[in-house]
């Protein structure tokens, strides 16, 4: 475990049998996570799954039409999203891969994306410690696996913000190499009024870790690129949302009491309460 720069902590891990081991206790890492830092945690999860996943991702999405209509939560959906997000008024342009109903997937892309997904999973619950299964369960919290793809030339995700609970902690894990597969944006956020930016930290298997109430955003790709929604170019990563897509939304104005929760955190004991 290293700090790498203010509020910005690496942990090791290995992949072990399908699992990340951090070299910490996962109650260390949501302490961390919790006091607040952005952690970001080496997965050791090989590059082949990780090129896998993207590969059979655009596969998939070249047989399955683009998902126009507003999401349903109930299916396996991919959209170009260019609009301005209608409560929080943050702007998205970004390529997005969702799969709540991950398993009625054809078997052999089903079976790739979970090569990735499930370790993302099991690290999450032991995280939060939950046992949650994927599979839609309306009226109740449930994953909602994504694949995104910031393709270069502009694409971006503005300033916004989600409830703490109950996703807890975010995680991004990063699919591709920044430095060679793409060379601008990463995620950025404000944590005591200082702004963290990953970009250049953020390797191929790292997975980053954030208290989930924390502002923050994607920044731009490079606008010296020409922008193509069909270049596989670009920035790639997976994330795992858990929440209930019918309970209250994020509230319109920024949440104020993240700080004061900040905290509380930072003065608890050494297990993190969330």
């Amino acid at each position: 475990m290293k700090e790498a720069a203010k509020y910005l902590i690496k942990v090791d891990a290995e992949f072990r049998d399908g699992q990340i081991v951090p070299e910490i206790s996962y109650d260390d890492v949501m302490r961390l996570v919790n006091e607040p830092n952005i952690v970001i945690v080496k997965t050791g999860i090989p590059s082949e799954l990780l090129t896998k996943v993207i590969e059979g991702t655009r596969q998939w999405a070249a047989q399955t039409p683009l998902a126009e209509g507003p999401d349903t939560f109930d299916n396996n959906q991919h959209k170009q999203r260019l609009h301005i997000a209608k409560i929080q008024q943050a702007p998205q342009l970004f390529h997005d891969h969702t799969f709540d109903a991950i398993v009625e997937l054809e078997s052999t892309f089903k079976q790739t994306l979970l090569s990735v997904f499930d370790p993302m999973r099991n690290f999450w619950n032991s995280l939060t410690s939950n046992d949650e299964a994927f599979g839609i369960r309306k009226g109740e919290p449930y994953f909602h696996p994504q694949v995104t793809h910031y393709p270069l030339g502009g694409s971006f995700f503005g300033r916004h913000w989600h409830p703490l609970n109950p996703q807890k902690v975010g995680m991004i894990l990063a699919l591709n190499q920044y430095g060679k597969d793409y060379t601008s944006g990463g995620t950025g956020y404000v944590i005591n009024n200082h702004i963290v930016e990953t970009e250049g930290y953020h390797d191929l298997g790292d997975m980053i870790l954030f208290r989930y109430d924390l502002p923050h955003w994607v920044s731009p790709s490079s606008f010296a690129d020409r922008f193509n929604w069909d270049d596989p170019a670009g920035r790639w990563v997976s994330i795992l949302p858990f929440y209930d897509p019918w309970a209250t939304p994020a509230e319109k104005n920024e949440p104020q009491g993240w700080k004061t929760q900040i905290q509380s955190a930072r003065n608890s004991p050494s297990k993190a309460t969330v």
